[in-house]
């Protein structure tokens, strides 16, 4: 009885982070398209500076939370609060709803920066913004939808199956770039045909995120996987698919001669 009951609790926390997973990125489509959703309320436009304050605060937020919850340390902490099945799920429920918090309280600059005002252009841009998602939304999927959103751990979980082991592969697009999801997503912030303070300020402090982030998880990746990280990083570049491949040193310490 005992655990069909934690059994539930499982998957309602699992299913319904998802969910709230669906919800946020929907929100996130609209928020680059230009506000498409209607907001669960009306924020009153606040003063110049209020408005710069309270979107840096926003992003701040995001990155905070994002990267704390992300880190080695802070998982083996919280895991043992938690089931650590669930792990996975209650940050992909927290990073909703701080991302739904940005969404909802950001706070309009409406000073423009470019504006694209030919029709044909603007279905163009607003089509690379479209690619960008649909970038994000294969990438995921090529590396395991369902495990990245916390699913799998919880269906391997009530089914008492350990949890999966680590593997290196290279999907389709992981030939091209190391971080095609990464991609997607700067694709997405960039690409608009209305390019106001307010949106500029968000896709400037996001992709200062992603290439933060991106330096710390491959710093943790050649730590878990090693050689065949390395061998990788020199050979597939980081972002551009035609750019140069990084060059790095293992991180191993080095055998002394003779032994």
């Amino acid at each position: 009885m005992r655990n069909s009951a934690r059994n539930l609790a499982t998957i309602a926390v699992g299913v319904g982070s998802y969910l709230l997973f669906l919800v946020t990125t929907l929100y996130a489509l609209s928020f680059t398209l230009g506000g498409l959703l209607p907001l669960p309320f009306a924020l009153p436009s606040a003063p110049l500076m209020l408005a710069l304050l309270i979107d840096v605060g926003l992003i701040a937020l995001f990155g905070v939370q994002h990267s704390l919850m992300a880190r080695a340390g802070w998982k083996q902490w919280w895991t043992s609060i938690i089931p650590p099945a669930l792990e996975r799920s209650i940050y992909v429920l927290s990073s909703s709803c701080v991302l739904l918090a940005l969404f909802w309280f950001w706070q309009p600059i409406s000073t423009v920066i470019w504006r694209i005002d030919t029709p044909l252009f603007r279905a163009g841009v607003y089509g690379v913004c479209l690619v960008g998602w649909g970038i994000v939304f294969l990438a995921t999927f090529q590396i395991d939808h369902f495990e990245l959103f916390g699913l799998r751990q919880v269906w391997r979980a009530i089914h008492q199956q350990p949890p999966m082991k680590a593997t290196f592969r290279r999907p389709f697009l992981y030939q091209f770039v190391r971080h095609p999801l990464m991609v997607g997503f700067l694709l997405a912030f960039w690409a608009t045909p209305l390019m106001t303070v307010d949106r500029l300020l968000f896709a400037l402090g996001m992709t200062l995120y992603i290439l933060i982030g991106i330096s710390f998880e491959e710093r943790s990746l050649r730590r878990e996987l090693g050689q065949v990280y390395e061998q990788y990083q020199a050979e597939t570049p980081r972002l551009l698919p035609f750019g140069k491949p990084s060059r790095v040193r293992s991180e191993k310490p080095a055998t002394p001669a003779g032994r």
